[in-house]
């Protein structure tokens, strides 16, 4: 019995020199086996292990897709917003054209006044060359075409006189066969005018055209009156001027020379008009 005590206790002592291993050994700090810390480089440089990309991480682009409410897009990839100092000035809205005389009525925000600049806008000024007569007296049946150009009946002494007076420069006698033209001539050359006769009858109705295109289209010889005896020729050839110089359809150079003479009331307005439907139908 002593004997076997001995020996139990003999074992106690060689398991208590050898260490305990139980759980609740671990619970005491001293006794807490150490962590596995592996050797540090000897190189400066942090390198990454073998396999990791190394690769720069890409910039995200920006959001395209559609917006879902609440939820918006990364702000840190578009550009700050305009400075609100930095305001541009509004856009210039242009208003239809006054009539002559008066002022622009072109606006801005900005500005003051009625023109571009701010300030009160130049008024519009008629060419040099004045187009219609202060007067008509002496000019029956004045009309004007357009800038520079204006027809009418046969003008009078005194309505030689208002051409000259205002400016104008060439007058164009479109006359019949045979009709004497030395009178109105005179009368104009020695005023200062040009003048410039064209016979016009249906059966030469290409070659006066053909004159009369170049003797209108001519800017250097404006400001120019055309006129004839009744208002038949000189409405024929505008009307021929509409169709080929100006390309217009028929119902179109119909109204612009209406009140220019064109007609087929009279036998010579109807000769005249079926001598422009063999003319047009040529071409």
């Amino acid at each position: 019995m002593i004997r076997r005590l001995l020996l139990t206790t003999a074992a106690s002592a060689v398991i208590f020199s050898a260490g305990c291993r139980h759980r609740c050994c671990l619970n005491d700090p001293q006794n807490r086996p150490a962590p596995y810390r592996p050797q540090a480089p000897n190189s400066p440089f942090l390198l990454p292990p073998a396999g990791v990309p190394t690769a720069p991480t890409p910039v995200p682009a920006p959001v395209t897709g559609p917006i879902v409410p609440g939820v918006g897009p990364d702000m840190r990839n578009y550009p700050p917003p305009p400075s609100s100092n930095s305001a541009k000035p509004a856009p210039e809205v242009l208003l239809p054209d006054p009539i002559p005389g008066s002022s622009s009525r072109s606006f801005s925000p900005n500005n003051t006044g009625q023109g571009l600049l701010g300030g009160p806008a130049a008024p519009r000024t008629e060419p040099p060359l004045a187009t219609k007569p202060e007067t008509t007296t002496g000019l029956l049946g004045f009309v004007k075409v357009e800038t520079g150009l204006a027809t009418g009946r046969k003008p009078a002494l005194d309505g030689f006189e208002s051409l000259k007076k205002s400016g104008y420069r060439t007058v164009i006698y479109l006359h019949a066969t045979g009709a004497d033209v030395s009178a109105a001539k005179d009368v104009a050359e020695a005023r200062g005018l040009k003048f410039l006769a064209i016979e016009t009858t249906p059966e030469k109705l290409p070659e006066s055209l053909s004159a009369f295109n170049a003797a209108v289209g001519d800017k250097a010889s404006r400001p120019i009156y055309v006129f004839d005896d009744d208002s038949v020729r000189t409405g024929a050839l505008w009307y021929l001027h509409f169709r080929t110089v100006d390309a217009m359809n028929d119902d179109a150079a119909r109204v612009r020379a209406r009140p220019l003479g064109f007609t087929n009331q009279s036998e010579e307005a109807k000769a005249f008009d079926l001598a422009i439907q063999q003319y047009l139908a040529t071409r």
